[in-house]
C-alpha cells in the first residue's frame, strides 16, 4: 500500500524531475506550478498543476510530444486529454497525477486565473514573472447577461428533462441531468453572491456555496428510484425558482420573468401528471 507520506515524497521527486527536464529544453522560456501546492493547501492527494511557457516553435514541438514526454519523468501509467488542446494530464504508478498546459509566450495574456499563488521553477527572460505581476492586478469580470440567460435556460431544461426521464424509467440519464442542474445552480449562486476567489482553495464547492444551496444540494444525491429522483428535482427546483427571480432583479436579462416562473412551476407545482 502506498502511504500518504510516500505520496507526498514521490510527488516532490516527480516535480523535481519534471522541472529538470523542462529546464534543459532551450525552447522553453519558463515553467511554474499553480494550484494547491504553492497555495499551501495541498494534501497527499493533490496533483501537480504545471504551466510550461515556450517559444512558438517550442510550444508546437511540446504539443506534438506531450504524450511521449511523461514516460521520461517516472513510472508513467497513462495519459488523458481532450482533442485539439494544449494540455495533457498524466498519471503514474504511484497514484500521482500531473496536469500540464503548454503555452506560447508570444500569445500568452495576463488573466485573473493567474493571480493566485504560484511557484516559478525557472524563468529565463523574466517574462513569466511579468505575466504573473500583471495578472495579480486583475479581477474576474461580471458575467454577460447573455451567459446568465443561457445558464437559466439550461437549468430549466435540465429540471424538465430530469422529470421526463424519471417518468420514463431512464434513471441513469435522470441522474446525469441532476448533476448538470446542480452545476448550473452553483454557477448561478456564484453570480448572486458576487463570488470573488481569494485563493485557489476558494474554488472548491464545499468552500464557496451558500448555506441555502448547501442545504438543497446535500439531500439531492438520491438513490436510483424514479419517485425519489422526481422528488429531488422538485426540491432543487424550489431553490432554482428563487435564484431565477433574484437573477432577474440583478441583471437586465431581456427575457420574460413570467415565462421563467411558469417553467419552474411546471416542476415545483407538479403541473404535469
Amino acid at each position: 500500500m502506498i502511504s500518504q507520506q510516500q505520496l507526498v515524497l514521490e510527488r516532490d521527486q516527480l516535480l523535481q524531475r519534471v522541472s529538470a527536464y523542462f529546464s534543459k529544453q532551450q525552447d522553453v522560456v519558463g515553467a511554474f506550478v499553480a494550484g494547491s501546492i504553492p497555495n499551501g493547501s495541498a494534501d497527499a492527494y493533490s496533483d501537480i498543476d504545471l504551466r510550461v511557457v515556450a517559444t512558438p516553435a517550442g510550444q508546437e514541438r511540446l504539443i506534438i510530444e506531450k504524450f511521449d514526454m511523461p514516460a521520461l519523468w517516472g513510472d508513467w501509467l497513462f495519459n488523458e486529454w481532450r482533442s485539439g488542446t494544449q494540455h495533457c494530464v498524466s498519471h503514474f504508478r504511484s497514484f500521482l497525477k500531473i496536469d500540464v498546459f503548454y503555452w506560447n509566450v508570444e500569445t500568452l495574456q495576463p488573466s485573473p486565473f493567474l493571480r493566485f499563488d504560484t511557484d516559478i521553477l525557472f524563468d529565463r527572460t523574466g517574462q513569466v514573472q511579468e505575466l504573473l505581476n500583471q495578472s495579480a492586478l486583475l479581477t474576474f469580470p461580471p458575467p454577460e447577461t447573455i451567459e446568465v440567460s443561457r445558464v437559466i435556460s439550461k437549468a430549466l431544461a435540465c429540471a424538465h428533462e430530469a422529470i421526463r426521464k424519471a417518468k420514463r424509467g431512464e434513471l441513469f440519464y435522470a441522474q446525469s441531468l441532476l448533476d448538470s442542474l446542480r452545476s448550473y445552480m452553483i454557477q448561478m449562486e456564484d453570480w448572486l453572491c458576487s463570488f470573488e476567489p481569494v485563493t485557489v482553495a476558494d474554488f472548491k464547492i464545499e468552500h464557496r456555496i451558500s448555506e441555502r444551496l448547501r442545504a438543497a444540494l446535500a439531500p439531492s444525491y438520491a438513490p436510483l428510484e424514479a419517485i425519489t429522483l422526481e422528488a429531488v428535482t422538485i426540491e432543487l427546483s424550489k431553490v432554482l425558482s428563487d435564484q431565477i427571480s433574484e437573477l432577474h432583479s440583478c441583471f437586465d436579462l431581456q427575457r420574460p420573468l413570467e415565462n421563467d416562473t411558469y417553467a419552474v412551476e411546471l416542476v415545483t407545482k407538479q403541473l404535469v401528471g
